[in-house]
């Protein structure tokens, strides 16, 4: 297995610090280390559009990890692929999957070049699971399909727990993301799971249209959607109870939020038959 990136490896990539970039703008908004005055200062913009960001930067990565928990526990989930990786923080997908089987193995998928310089991190595993990281796009299903780091972790003959939070977003209509899920989709075993968030147009329409212009001035692609197009994600899938919901309301642990329309995002995750 690949373990990560030897020193000459990190210093041949080019990490673009002067062009902002989600997942650097995640890592300020949970405040982590590794962004940059560009990512800062986008970060800052969608946050004067949308005071709680910070809060629903901390939702999306509480459901991921409400959502691996449930698919490596109640649902015997052993392989994930997540897509959108982002910089590793606490509650990484391994982290957490391990944590309920140690036997857990992890294919991450990200295209920011600072994520494949910390790859290494990411490649850390407790017990006898495994873990592995492809530098790729989401637009690239079928080359991250076809990719050997993936055969040699992942058995696509078994089910698979697949997550998608936060990352279809980042693609516009024109690129069809539907497409590009369908096809990661259409290659897992019966049995899978997938788990998706995605920010909503319906809950602060004015809000959401003073990100997405904040994002077009930092040269970032930002697509919030209405209910119904998120939907359109799961396709045939079987949306598990309690469906497609804001993200703070997909089976929360502990008392449930007062107000869990406060983080803009639709939530959900769902089985193939």
């Amino acid at each position: 297995m690949r373990r990560g990136l030897d020193e000459s490896t990190v210093e041949s990539v080019d990490l673009r610090v002067g062009i902002p970039h989600s997942a650097r703008m995640y890592d300020f908004w949970l405040g982590g280390k590794t962004n940059f005055p560009p990512d800062r200062a986008l970060g800052e913009a969608f946050e004067g559009a949308i005071p709680s960001i910070k809060t629903m930067a901390r939702e999306n990565r509480r459901f991921l990890g409400r959502a691996v928990r449930f698919m490596a526990g109640e649902a015997g989930i052993r392989q994930f692929l997540d897509i959108g990786t982002g910089i590793p923080t606490e509650g990484n997908t391994h982290e957490v999957a391990q944590a309920v089987a140690t036997d857990s193995r992890v294919v991450y998928v990200d295209n920011d070049p600072i994520v494949l310089a910390h790859a290494r991190a990411l490649m850390d595993s407790t017990g006898s699971g495994r873990t592995a990281y492809i530098h790729a796009d989401l637009l690239e299903p079928e080359k991250i399909l076809a990719d050997p780091v993936l055969a040699r972790t992942i058995d696509l003959d078994r089910p698979v727990g697949l997550t998608l939070v936060a990352v279809l977003m980042l693609v516009a209509d024109e690129d069809d993301p539907w497409g590009a899920a369908r096809v990661l989709m259409d290659a897992l075993a019966p049995g899978s799971y997938v788990a998706i968030t995605h920010p909503g147009w319906d809950f602060d329409p004015a809000a959401m249209a003073a990100v997405v212009e904040a994002a077009g001035k930092g040269q970032m692609t930002l697509v919030p959607r209405m209910r119904e197009e998120v939907a359109r994600f799961f396709g045939d899938w079987e949306l598990l109870e309690p469906g497609l919901v804001p993200v703070m309301g997909w089976r929360p642990e502990g008392e449930p939020p007062a107000d869990p329309t406060a983080a803009y995002y639709w939530s959900g995750v769902a089985r193939k038959p």
